[in-house]
């Protein structure tokens, strides 16, 4: 072999492992590590609860079902025709309605129907029907997008939208998200690429601009070896997390809610905002929207007493009691002015 030959090689092979070497070694004396996916595990009968869509990422497919998570937790829900889940304790259609926006935290993920914060306000409110519309995996922008259909009923008096710190990654869909929402979901059912082929999850990138949509065959990929290397976890996660910096998600975030309370406005609907848990981004929000009725649930996520935890972080049926709680004299004084 040529000394040339030899000196090449060196340059493109030996080199370039040993600094790759070097560098595994290193991160793994100050404890980095390959990415593991945390086992997450979500079975439902009948299957196919929660489907794509082609605008709002995620839908609520109707119909009874029977759901499981992580082997653990098992409940009832019951999915309505118009992406909504059964408020247990609906009365005569005929009442002027209170419909709530969200996440999984709304819908009541792991609890009954009966259970969730909005069915234990109803008797609260006989003189209305309170209508859940929190998804699981929604932000705030689809609430947004839900919001023009749901407007054109004009029995709805008063929206609700229940906001948490997880929805400004979900608004700009980070690659945070993208991550989670992709590896993690998928991982949680053997079937959920199929179920999910034709779904596009919308997001912001500005404020000028209009909607987005991100495919879920596009949403995410890990790269080679991540799952293997420290070294290549450690780059990626740099890589992703130098992106997600630049991303505007409170003036995004402030955008949209503001986009919502001019059509709740323009509809002569209430409007108010839940903040379920409270962080310094959630403060910033708030003085944004300073002229928005506000409430800080400041609800406690890592509390076991209320929450599914150790097998899921979701409110508990009693977690959800304490919600509802807060919410009452808040919803309350929003409908005296209705």
């Amino acid at each position: 072999m040529g000394k040339k030959l030899k000196s090449v090689l060196k340059w493109v092979i030996y080199y370039p492992l040993l600094v790759l070497t070097c560098l595994e070694v290193a991160l793994l004396i100050l404890g980095y590590r390959r990415y593991q996916d945390k086992p997450y595990v979500v079975s439902a009968t009948p299957e196919n609860a929660f489907i794509g869509d082609d605008s709002l990422g995620i839908y609520l497919n109707p119909g009874k079902y029977s759901i499981i998570l992580n082997n653990a937790i098992e409940f009832e829900t019951e999915h309505l025709c118009d992406n909504r889940r059964l408020n247990h304790h609906e009365g005569n259609i005929d009442k002027p309605k209170v419909v709530f926006l969200g996440c999984s935290f709304t819908y009541g993920y792991g609890v009954n129907n009966d259970e969730t914060f909005i069915a234990q306000l109803q008797g609260n409110f006989p003189n209305y029907n309170l209508e859940n519309y929190g998804v699981v995996g929604y932000g705030t922008v689809q609430a947004l997008l839900q919001l023009s259909k749901i407007l054109t009923d004009t029995s709805v008096k008063a929206v609700l939208l229940d906001f948490s710190s997880f929805h400004f990654m979900r608004n700009v869909l980070s690659q945070n998200y993208r991550r989670n929402l992709k590896i993690g979901y998928a991982n949680s059912n053997e079937k959920t690429n199929n179920l999910m082929q034709n779904a596009r999850f919308p997001f912001l990138g500005d404020c000028s601009d209009s909607i987005r949509f991100a495919n879920w065959r596009d949403l995410h990929s890990d790269w080679y070896g991540r799952n293997w290397f420290a070294s290549v976890n450690w780059i990626q996660t740099l890589t992703e997390s130098y992106h997600d910096k630049k991303l505007n998600e409170i003036e995004i975030t402030t955008y949209v809610i503001q986009q919502i309370a001019a059509k709740c406005e323009a509809a002569n609907v209430r409007f108010g905002i839940v903040c379920l848990d409270q962080t310094a981004e959630t403060d910033i929000l708030q003085k944004n929207l300073f002229q928005l009725p506000w409430l800080d649930v400041k609800f406690d996520f890592s509390d076991t007493d209320l929450t599914l935890l150790p097998h899921d972080s979701h409110p508990s049926a009693k977690g959800h009691l304490e919600i509802a709680h807060k919410i009452l004299p808040f919803l309350t004084s929003i409908l005296r002015n209705e």
